[in-house]
C-alpha cells in the first residue's frame, strides 16, 4: 500500500510542476505580447507621421519629377501643388515600390483627401487599395489639413502592416 502512495505523491508533484511551467509561460507571453503590440503601434504611428510631413512638404528637389525625386512633397506654400500631386500619382502608378522606399518604410500606405478625387481616383498608395478594403493586421490613421483648389481640405494617410 505505500508504493502506491509514493507513486501517486511523484504524479502529483510532476502535474504540479507542469501546471506550474504552463502558468509561468502564460505570463511571460502576455506580457511580451502586449509590448510587441504596443512597440508597433509606436513604429506605425512614427512612420505615419513621417511619411505625412514628407508629402505635406514642397520635397526635394523642390520642383521633382519621377526622375530627380528625393523626398516626395505635395504642397509649396501651405497649399496643395497640383503637379507635384499628379506626379505623385503617377509615380505611384508606375513604381508604388519606389516611393516606399523613398518614404523609407516597409509598411503599406494608402493617402487621400476627404471628398475629393484625385486623377479618377480615390486615393494614392498601395495598388488596389482604397479607404474601404485595406487588409491590415495593424493600421494608423493621420490626418492633416490643408489647402486644395483654394478650400481647406482635410488629408488621411492609412500606413498598415498587411
Amino acid at each position: 500500500m505505500t508504493k502506491k502512495a509514493q507513486a501517486w505523491g511523484t504524479d502529483l508533484a510532476i502535474g504540479f510542476m507542469i501546471f506550474s511551467a504552463a502558468i509561468v509561460f502564460f505570463y511571460f507571453y502576455s506580457f511580451n505580447y502586449t509590448n510587441e503590440t504596443e512597440d508597433m503601434l509606436q513604429i506605425l504611428t512614427y512612420e505615419g507621421n513621417y511619411i505625412a510631413d514628407s508629402i505635406m512638404s514642397s520635397g526635394s528637389p523642390t520642383d521633382w519629377t519621377n526622375e530627380t525625386v528625393q523626398e516626395i512633397g505635395i504642397e509649396d506654400d501651405g497649399k496643395i501643388n497640383e503637379t507635384k500631386f499628379e506626379r505623385f500619382f503617377n509615380l505611384t502608378q508606375s513604381d508604388y515600390n519606389k516611393t516606399k522606399t523613398l518614404f523609407q518604410t516597409r509598411y503599406d500606405y494608402y493617402f487621400f483627401l476627404k471628398n475629393e478625387s484625385i486623377m479618377g481616383s480615390e486615393g494614392i498608395g498601395k495598388p488596389g487599395t482604397n479607404s474601404t478594403n485595406i487588409q491590415a493586421s495593424n493600421l494608423i490613421k493621420v490626418t492633416r489639413f490643408t489647402i486644395y483648389k483654394n478650400k481647406p481640405t482635410t488629408v488621411y494617410l492609412y500606413i498598415f502592416e498587411p
